[in-house]
């Protein structure tokens, strides 16, 4: 079978285009520069120099393939030109959707988030839960805004399903969309002490095999139109690092720190990056999401994908020996 990816030497993409392409798939790869492709270097994989905005190397790219995951987002917690977001998500979006359907591709799978669907007020969300509190930040909007086009498309006769990782961590690509990961790394190293607010609050972590997995299934059992939440094991932020201090011996102190004091530290390095002209660390209406529980339902990727979900601890201590690895060879 042969596949188009976008997004290819992110975490999630490449981690997705090195299993298909392991697999004896043929994966087309849409890059923006060789110099980070290293990880794609595989005889099974074509590696497509462009952007979302080149229309035609987006129509060449999808010519005779039989599926297309369309991965590609920014997600970065800040841009210096807030109209970036609409931008690749949801002008990035339409123009995969548009060649897609030029080409007659057979199946898509588009990767949004599980950001879109919102904060669990009561008890976990799965993918009918009313949306009841705002966005948070631009990109969870705007990847809100690319579903709707999906769904547009569904409705010209188009096949389309749309997965919704949680928080994502695992072995691979050590960037911001692995920013879990990172976390992990920098605790066990002695860098990361910070539990948000009280340690109270629920999120949903997922290993990255899990997320792969869910991606191959959307694309050969998924049903046009229809959303699939690609989740893990709800856990406190406490029980999370405390689940690594147990599997790690790394018995670290951790610090909580009210949220209110979060908000007001990334306000005030807002102001003084403005000055210094720097990005953010972190803006703070990302930060804000600390005070809300993300608890999610993935019952539903279980009963129509065969997914399967791997134990927080199963895939932490993977993630651990993993990390550790990395570092004895650095």
């Amino acid at each position: 079978m042969r596949y188009f990816i976008t997004g290819a030497t992110g975490f999630i993409g490449s981690n997705l285009a090195r299993r298909l392409a392991g697999q004896g798939h043929q994966v087309r790869a849409l890059i923006r520069k060789r110099s980070r492709a290293g990880l794609l270097e595989n005889k099974n994989i074509d590696l497509i120099e462009g952007t979302l905005m080149d229309t035609q190397i987006l129509l060449k790219a999808m010519e005779g393939v039989d599926g297309v995951f369309h991965l590609a987002a920014y997600a970065k917690p800040w841009a210096k030109d807030p109209t970036h977001y609409n931008r690749i998500n949801l002008q990035g979006t339409l123009n995969i959707l548009e060649a897609a359907q030029q080409q007659g591709v057979t199946k898509v799978v588009f990767t949004s988030t599980a950001g879109t669907l919102g904060p669990s007020l009561n008890g976990p969300v799965n993918e009918t839960t009313p949306r009841l509190h705002d966005f948070f930040n631009e990109y969870e909007s705007t990847k809100f805004m690319a579903e709707k086009a999906v769904k547009d498309y569904v409705l010209k006769g188009m096949n389309i399903s749309i997965v919704h990782p949680s928080r994502v961590y695992g072995p691979g690509v050590l960037s911001k969309s692995n920013s879990v990961t990172i976390m992990v790394k920098n605790f066990l190293k002695g860098l990361w002490r910070i539990i948000p607010g009280d340690g109270n609050k629920m999120g949903n972590y997922v290993y990255i095999d899990d997320v792969v997995d869910g991606h191959i299934a959307a694309l050969e059992k998924g049903k046009p139109g229809e959303q699939y939440i690609l989740g893990g094991e709800n856990a406190s932020y406490a029980d999370f690092f405390h689940t690594i201090q147990s599997l790690s011996g790394k018995n670290y102190r951790l610090f909580k720190i009210p949220v209110s004091l979060l908000v007001a530290f990334t306000t005030l390095q807002m102001t003084l990056a403005g000055l210094i002209k720097r990005p953010p660390l972190i803006p703070p209406k990302w930060v804000r999401k600390y005070m809300y529980n993300w608890e999610l339902d993935s019952t539903k990727a279980e009963n129509e994908l065969d997914y399967h979900i791997t134990p927080l601890k199963t895939g932490l201590l993977h993630t651990i020996h993993w990390l550790e690895n990395q570092s004895s060879h650095e």
